[in-house]
């Protein structure tokens, strides 16, 4: 799948089984899906308020650039659905590997607060995270580990856009904004399996 050239970025991305191939200014990058370790999903423009997304950006590391993909691209919606399913499907191998080596998964998010704040000011791909992780051992929060058993059930609002995760006595253990977490659609999905084989 190609995502039609932007006139104003003179940027484009080409969609592939295991990979994106992003182009601009004439210079072609390649990032495998496996390899990818930030997929940031955010709202912006005259509807950001509203949450709809429209804009994601990735990255491979933490010191190098943002990539950012627009609702200006052409089949934008079918692109980014495309996009996450196949990063999903190939990043999550990488990440379960580390968990059965005994290592932790970090997911970076950004606060709620400045969730709001970067839709009403702008700057987004300038912001602190925090770091939720998964390991062996369960679910990792402020210094906390939340063995996998003692975790009931993960719920997203579409009213107010929050993951909130419970334990068994139905006391929230984390919770904030689901777009704010880096990756979301894996920290998502391996969280409901570790709560899942622990039931």
């Amino acid at each position: 799948m190609r995502a039609v050239m932007l006139k104003r970025q003179k940027s484009r991305f080409e969609l592939h089984e295991d990979g994106v191939v992003h182009e601009s200014g004439g210079i072609r990058s390649y990032a495998a899906f496996a390899d990818i370790e930030d997929l940031y999903l955010f709202a912006a423009g005259s509807t950001a308020m509203s949450g709809l997304i429209n804009n994601f950006a990735y990255r491979t590391g933490a010191d190098q650039p943002w990539i950012l993909a627009t609702a200006e691209l052409k089949r934008f919606d079918e692109f980014m659905d495309e996009f996450r399913s196949r990063y999903v499907l190939h990043r999550m191998p990488v990440l379960k590997q580390k968990l059965a080596d005994g290592e932790r998964v970090n997911f970076h998010y950004i606060s709620s607060g400045n969730v709001y704040k970067k839709r009403l000011l702008g700057n987004f791909l300038n912001f602190k995270t925090q770091v939720v992780a998964l390991s062996a051992q369960g679910l990792h929060v402020d210094g906390v580990t939340f063995p996998g058993a003692s975790l009931k059930c993960m719920n997203l609002s579409d009213w107010t856009e929050k993951v909130t995760i419970k334990d068994a006595a139905g006391a929230t253990v984390f919770s904030c904004i689901g777009t704010g977490i880096l990756s979301f659609d894996l920290f998502a999905n391996m969280l409901d399996d570790e709560i899942n084989q622990a039931a």
